[in-house]
């Protein structure tokens, strides 16, 4: 009896990106920035196919714990199977509807790390408890993937490199944040909670605005200096 032909296999999330699974962030980084450019779909019209392709194996791969989940499960494959048979990933009817879950899973994960870091620095610099300042950096980045596709056009606007449409669009987040939270406080009058969150957006606007130039950041219309608006002063 001839032998059943060979079921294809789907490529790897590294042989997607042309890299070795011993890859380094940095080098991974470099090459995704590259192949981004090269297949934006600006660049390409009508084929948003390999731009998707390459934002599902980035959002996996950049992240350490995720790749450290997709290497055992690769591994574990290989085991199973005995082949270098690959892990098939779902395909979506819709490119897009792929490329912008990828960016609102990025700009999420963006401004958790903004917070973060601005959650321990004013911890030690106001020496308050990071456990206040982490609780209100939840309410801020929970919003980030609200309307992704209208914050990535208008950091598309503001001229955001492919690369760093997700940086953009969370720093359009924290100042669309910024704007409704000043509303709510002028309704509500100022607590130390309320001034506790202005530090912290205004530092984590900060902490996103390294990533981008700095024309980019005045397109965007700066820090919006929200403790300032909300006391008058610069804490």
């Amino acid at each position: 009896m001839a032998d059943s032909p060979a079921k294809p296999t789907q490529a790897s999330f590294y042989e997607q990106l042309g890299v070795p699974s011993t890859v380094s962030q940095e080098d991974l980084k470099k090459t995704y920035r590259r192949l981004a450019l090269a297949y934006h779909p600006d660049r390409r019209a009508g084929d948003s196919s390999k731009m998707q392709q390459l934002n599902r194996a980035w959002f996996v791969l950049s992240d350490p714990i995720r790749r450290i989940q997709y290497d055992k499960s690769l591994r574990r494959t290989h085991r199973n199977d005995g082949t270098q048979q690959r892990v098939a990933t779902e395909s979506s009817p819709d490119p897009k509807a792929s490329w912008l879950e990828g960016l609102r899973h990025q700009s999420i994960r963006l401004g958790r790390e903004a917070a973060r870091s601005a959650t321990q620095a004013l911890a030690i610099r106001h020496k308050g408890s990071r456990a206040t300042y982490e609780g209100l950096a939840k309410t801020v980045t929970d919003t980030f993937g609200d309307d992704i596709e209208e914050k990535v056009r208008l950091a598309h606007r503001a001229g955001a490199a492919p690369l760093d449409l997700a940086l953009v669009s969370a720093m359009i987040g924290t100042k669309n944040y910024c704007t409704k939270f000043l509303k709510r406080s002028a309704q509500d009058g100022v607590t130390q909670r309320t001034i506790c969150k202005a530090q912290l957006l205004d530092r984590m606007w900060d902490n996103l605005a390294h990533g981008v130039s700095r024309d980019i950041e005045m397109r965007l219309g700066g820090n919006p200096r929200t403790l300032k608006a909300l006391t008058g002063k610069r804490l």
